[in-house]
């Protein structure tokens, strides 16, 4: 019993008298039931962990279970990587070609509509003579002073009869020719484009250009040919392969770079296909020199709903001008999104594993105002990835993990301070729940139990590997998991008859450990492995002199009127017992030994060992003191009766015990 509330029972009797008359006194003893209590399994093992397993008949086993491993998968497919780092200067930049046209129709050069008549074309010298074409290229720049480049000049003779004798000459606004000598072409036949390249390297090209055509000849066409009011010469001024040492322009948007590439993430021998993405951010810094610098970041393979990331669905990625070595950042949140490790969709070669695919491209952004650059201005980005996956899918790699020596206590044997049992049939049970889409292995390489207290050890040796199935999954959600559970049983009645109150364990976990399957594995790091050491008691046993003790505070009141104690023990318990009782003060210290290994009897039993009858012992106890007690130790023995025969315990088992109090009371007093 946990505490003893004794109730003491005051008796008044008020007598209706005269007043001349004295009240009369007298003696009585009461004896009086002051508390009782049932003690049975759930009593015993209400302060340990052990939780109750009962079979249809009432069977007890004793059942105490705790976590064996602790597996964190998180950082196994994190992905935390710099990628895509690029440094873009101004003559590494490649800019798009400036095409600027001149148009001379057959109207012009015959001064007559023939809207397709048939007529003779006579030959006609000089039909163009220093015809001057202004070429306002500035809508590309103001000035311009090249690295490299390439001037092509390119004529088109879409006239129904050849020309001849043509020259051009090619000057800027300050009538300074951009090519020393004049561009020749001896024969254009009709309906044949001819071109000639010049290399202008060095050269400043203004954005007024100014192509002087000195002369065209018209050859005689071979009879009767038809004319279209459409026909022409067309002349094509094309500066090409831009390189720019310097430039001053009102620049409208324009390109500077275009970045198509893979990046492939390390993840060991892990062979990932696909991720998803439970928290992580990509983040995309920009140092830039360029007054007006803008870029367009993409991931055609990062997807929420089907829809692929692209930074032009937030906020224009504008870039400062930098001042100091200060980055911008530009921050972009993943929860929620899939992430396509296959690489660029339709690539050469097919698919491929831990790779994506990314786009960047780099802008001069217009601001509408004059500005200068040139080739030392730079583009430096980089981008930070860092993923934290919900779920990982493809090959997650063959792996081993170590969990090193590990102690969990128990206290499901506390109250046992001495005897011996000998339990039937006992086992320590691991028990692995396994929610990794890939086979698994353990190795239990360490398993002991210890009890302190007598510093014996019992171990069990066994290097065996144990196979552990993959587990199944029917979608993409941690919900859809099918998990696999594998059973380690492990016969321990010789362990747990040391009483432990420790377990020793270590463990190495195989991950893959046969390489890759033709299964393709996924990994939830949130759900990984669960395992669990378990003690299994059967209690069915032999016990001698099995001694517990247990100390419980108590309140008493009104001691001096306490003759004598009684207990009363109904054993309905197949075990003999004997009971020790002594009360302590408020420092645990003994103040008085009220029993001294009183018998109490065994329940009796049929031929099968079940309980058929409760029996009653009644202990006593007077001439004790009882002032000052603060609590009680109670120190109880079983024993087993025969010694060569296992008993059963079954939950209808119990003891009753009657506390009973005799009171020496003087009434009318």
């Amino acid at each position: 019993m946990k505490k003893i509330f004794l109730i003491i029972l005051s008796i008044t009797l008020l007598f209706a008298c005269k007043h001349e008359l004295e009240s009369p006194t007298w003696d009585v003893d009461v004896i009086l039931p002051i508390a009782h209590a049932k003690l049975n399994i759930n009593n015993i093992i209400s302060d340990t962990a052990a939780i109750i397993n009962e079979d249809d008949e009432g069977f007890i086993s004793l059942v105490f279970q705790q976590e064996f491993i602790d597996m964190n998968l998180d950082t196994l497919i994190k992905i935390d990587a710099i990628a895509d780092e690029q440094t873009h200067t101004l003559d590494s930049a490649t800019f798009t070609d400036v095409v600027v046209s001149n148009t001379i129709t057959v109207q012009d050069i015959l001064g007559i509509d023939p809207n397709g008549a048939s007529i003779p074309i006579l030959a006609q010298p000089n039909i163009v003579t220093n015809d001057t074409a202004y070429i306002d290229a500035s809508e590309y720049f103001e000035t311009m002073k090249l690295h490299k480049g390439w001037l092509i000049v390119e004529i088109s003779n879409n006239l129904p009869t050849n020309i001849s004798n043509v020259e051009i000459e090619l000057k800027d606004i300050n009538l300074q020719n951009i090519i020393n000598d004049p561009i020749e072409f001896l024969e254009i036949q009709s309906g044949t484009t001819v071109t000639d390249s010049f290399d202008i390297s060095g050269e400043t090209i203004n954005k007024d250009l100014i192509a002087i055509i000195k002369n065209i000849d018209l050859d005689a066409s071979n009879g009767l040919v038809p004319v279209y009011g459409t026909d022409a010469v067309i002349t094509n001024i094309i500066i090409s392969d831009i390189g720019i040492t310097e430039a001053t322009a009102i620049f409208p948007e324009q390109q500077l770079t275009e970045t198509l590439k893979e990046h492939t993430f390390d993840f060991g021998d892990a062979q990932i296909t696909e991720i998803g993405i439970k928290s992580g951010t990509v983040k995309i810094n920009v140092l830039s020199t360029l007054p007006n610098g803008k870029m367009i970041y993409n991931i055609p393979s990062l997807k929420k709903n089907g829809v692929s990331f692209t930074t032009l669905d937030f906020n224009e990625m504008i870039i400062p001008q930098a001042t100091n070595t200060d980055l911008t950042a530009f921050n972009f949140d993943f929860e929620g999104y899939i992430l396509d490790l296959t690489g660029e969709e339709g690539r050469l070669g097919g698919d491929t594993v831990n790779t994506i695919y990314t786009e960047s491209y780099t802008f001069i952004d217009s601001t509408g105002a004059l500005e200068t650059i040139n080739a030392t201005d730079s583009f430096h980005s980089f981008v930070e990835f860092d993923f934290m996956p919900e779920y990982a899918k493809g090959y997650i790699g063959a792996d081993t993990f170590e969990f090193a020596s590990e102690v969990i206590e128990t206290d499901i044997f506390n109250l046992i301070e001495s005897g011996s049992i000998d339990i039937e049939s006992a086992n320590i049970k691991i028990g692995i729940d396994n929610y990794i889409g890939a086979n698994a292995a353990v190795q239990i390489n360490q398993l002991s139990v210890l009890n302190d207290n007598t510093e014996v050890e019992a171990i069990f040796d066994n290097t065996e590997i144990y196979s552990i199935e993959r587990a199944k999954i029917n979608g993409n959600n941690i919900i859809d998991i099918e998990e696999t559970y594998t059973a380690i049983n492990i016969d321990a009645n010789e362990m747990l008859e040391i009483f432990p109150n420790k377990i020793k364990t270590s463990a190495t976990f195989y991950l893959n450990p046969g390489g890759q399957s033709a299964n393709e594995d996924f990994l939830f790091p949130a759900k990984p492995i669960e395992a669990n050491v378990g003690v299994e008691i059967p209690l069915k046993f032999i016990a001698n002199e099995l001694t517990l003790s247990n100390t419980s505070d108590v309140s008493i009141e009104n001691i001096e009127e306490i003759e004598i104690l009684y207990i009363s023990i109904e054993n309905g318990l197949p075990l003999e017992a004997t009971l020790s009782l002594i009360t302590l003060d408020e420092a645990n210290q003994v103040i008085d030994t009220l029993l001294v290994n009183k018998q109490i009897l065994s329940a009796l039993t049929n031929d099968e060992g079940r309980v058929t009858e409760s029996t009653l012992s009644t202990l006593e106890i007077k001439n004790s003191d009882f002032s000052n007690i603060k609590n009680i130790k109670a120190v109880s023995s079983f024993t087993t009766k025969p010694q060569d025969k296992h008993i059963s315990i079954y939950s209808t088992y119990e003891m009753d015990i009657t506390l009973s109090a005799k009171f020496k009371k003087t009434l009318g007093n």
